[in-house]
């Protein structure tokens, strides 16, 4: 999971306008790239913590963050229509991580009893 998370936190980083235009259709604005490379940051940084030390508690407040960002993505969905695509997959994408570390976070740690 920390895996995807870095991947697609360095294609945002990287390339937000390809990842927008693969999404949208259309080239995105410099405000939208400039979102999807703090988006991205984020996630960089949470697959880095994740995989240096993945505590139970770690991951779920990633967790915690992960279904704060699909909340944000319901509210596009609801209020914003020209959004509203890439709010849906971004938001299906971030329910999908919280879930991955949720599942992390209950199985026990590695030399555990």
């Amino acid at each position: 999971m920390q895996g995807t998370r870095l991947v697609w936190g360095g294609l945002l980083v990287a390339a937000p306008g390809v990842a927008l235009e693969v999404v949208t259709g259309r080239p995105g604005t410099p405000s939208q790239e400039w979102v999807l490379r703090v988006l991205g940051t984020r996630h960089l940084l949470q697959g880095g913590l994740d995989l240096a030390r993945p505590t139970r508690g770690l991951l779920r407040y990633g967790a915690a963050v992960d279904l704060l960002h699909a909340a944000t993505c319901a509210g596009a969905v609801a209020l914003s229509p020209a959004w509203r695509r890439v709010a849906l997959l971004d938001g299906a994408g971030a329910v999908g991580l919280a879930a991955g570390g949720l599942f992390r976070a209950r199985r026990p740690a590695p030399g555990a009893p």
